[in-house]
């Protein structure tokens, strides 16, 4: 009996983890603009959610966009297309952690072309 509320114990303790992915053409419209790749951009993020039976609370936002123009930033680039992205997350009691990685290929538009610029002020 002590074996199966041993065993109970672990697994009960144990973590759990799920994961999800997803992939998009380009950050911003580039239907008839001319680019240049200029090469690949690997960016991940985490952050911690309590979770409570079936409640959970962020203790705060993805940082999705902010991935995206750190991988702009990085390469010098206009836009980002090709993008995959992966979301997963580790359970452990009441703490959740989860994980946001993004993989795309940075580019620069060619011929004169002006990137159009999504620089919304994010409410932090």
């Amino acid at each position: 009996m002590r074996w199966i509320v041993l065993l109970f114990f672990l697994i009960f303790l144990n973590s759990c983890a799920s994961s999800s992915a997803g992939m998009a053409t380009s950050n911003i419209p580039i239907v008839t603009k001319k680019y240049e790749v200029i090469g690949p951009v690997e960016k991940q993020a985490g952050w911690v959610t309590i979770d409570a039976g079936i409640f959970g609370f962020p203790l705060k936002k993805p940082p999705i966009h902010q991935l995206m123009n750190e991988a702009i930033n990085e390469k010098e680039a206009d836009a980002l297309v090709n993008i995959r992205y992966w979301n997963d997350k580790i359970i452990l009691l009441f703490f959740t952690y989860n994980r946001f990685g993004l993989n795309a290929e940075a580019v620069k538009f060619t011929g004169g072309e002006s990137p159009i610029t999504n620089d919304k002020k994010s409410n932090r």
